[in-house]
């Protein structure tokens, strides 16, 4: 039986492209026929990835292929054997009411409405799997928490080390400024890039000597534009790239207010370096991190409540160095070696319940 893994719309720079394909290497390492599936994307995907997607309606997949165990990570064939869930709209719109995440919450109730109350569903994060208890009834016992894993060969502390100086060159910060950042993909107003900006606000009337770094999308948004810490440059923007480890390396705190994030890879990134965070409960990747973390984190996003701590741990080297330490510490526990196997592993578990 071959492991279908199935996206309607298919990008290796996403957060679930990447997923799909460590799941695809590590089946296929194991020795399980898979093939990934999709209905637009696929020639990008090739480009990007080196591995070729098989081109499938999404209308096609809702009734299984002969000889296939479906995967779903769109929610999109409630007769898959086992469904990922990446995203819920349906909760993001309670803490950022959006257009048009309305469309998307009403298909995620269609959905899990179809699907069987006995399949497995996989939830990246313990936020996300309370979410589809709370939204669509589902039961717990059939929700299983499988954390993202950051790809472990290009978030070292050596590595990081390695590309410090380069990288603060390359945005003009002295080696000496205190640098915080915020990296995302993109997604500004659900990542809160004007929470960052109120914080940083806030951070720089207490050090006028820290620096700030936003990197994300292909452009800022014309109101941060405008915001005054750009036209001093206390700020500075790069847009999104393919090796966001560069930016990670120059920063001294990374600080991620999303408002809402169902997991949030950057911050197993940041934690894996040796980075430490300032972050909210609101995030899903806020799990992974240590327990030294737990007097650092806030309960929600709020700019006034991040630039306390950020402020509390650029002051206090000892402090910055544990988190640094447990984090580096913790990481393996939730790189891609740690995510393939718990999807070999899965996978297997299903096939034997189906026979």
């Amino acid at each position: 039986m071959t492991v279908l893994l199935y996206r309607p719309s298919l990008d290796f720079t996403s957060g679930a492209g990447q997923l799909m394909h460590m799941q695809l290497r590590a089946l296929r390492a194991a020795g399980v026929p898979a093939e990934i599936g999709c209905e637009r994307g696929a020639f990008r995907f090739l480009l990007r990835s080196g591995t070729a997607a098989r081109r499938l309606r999404a209308t096609a997949v809702r009734v299984t292929p002969p000889g296939r165990l479906l995967v779903d990570h769109g929610l999109c064939a409630p007769n898959a054997a086992i469904v990922f869930v990446h995203n819920v709209a349906t909760e993001a719109n309670e803490h950022l009411p959006r257009a048009d995440w309305l469309s998307l919450s009403a298909a995620e109730r269609n959905f899990f409405a179809e699907l069987p109350a006995s399949t497995p569903v996989i939830a990246n994060s313990r936020l996300v799997k309370a979410a589809l208890v709370k939204h669509f009834a589902r039961e717990p016992v059939h929700i299983l928490v499988h954390y993202p894993g950051f790809r472990s060969a290009r978030f070292t502390p050596t590595r990081a080390a390695a590309l410090r100086s380069k990288a603060r060159r390359a945005l003009g910060v002295r080696a000496d400024a205190p640098l915080v950042g915020m990296i995302t993909s993109g997604d500004f107003a659900k990542r809160g890039l004007d929470i960052f900006l109120a914080a940083a606000e806030l951070i720089a009337a207490v050090r006028p000597d820290a620096r700030f770094l936003v990197v994300g999308s292909k452009q800022l948004p014309a109101a941060a534009r405008e915001h005054a810490l750009f036209a001093t440059g206390r700020v500075v923007y790069r847009a999104k790239r393919r090796d966001p480890e560069l930016w990670f390396a120059a920063l001294d705190l990374f600080l991620y207010p999303a408002r809402f994030e169902e997991f949030g890879m950057v911050v197993s990134e940041a934690q894996a370096i040796g980075l430490p965070v300032v972050t909210s409960r609101l995030v899903g990747a806020a799990e992974c991190l240590p327990p030294a973390y737990e007097r650092w984190l806030c309960d929600r996003a709020d700019a006034a409540e991040f630039a306390e701590r950020a402020l509390a741990l650029l002051a206090d080297e000892a402090a910055r160095r544990e988190l640094a330490q447990s984090g580096i510490a913790n990481a393996s526990r939730y790189d891609d070696r740690a995510y393939a196997s718990a999807t070999v592993a899965l996978i297997a578990a299903q096939k034997r319940r189906l026979k």
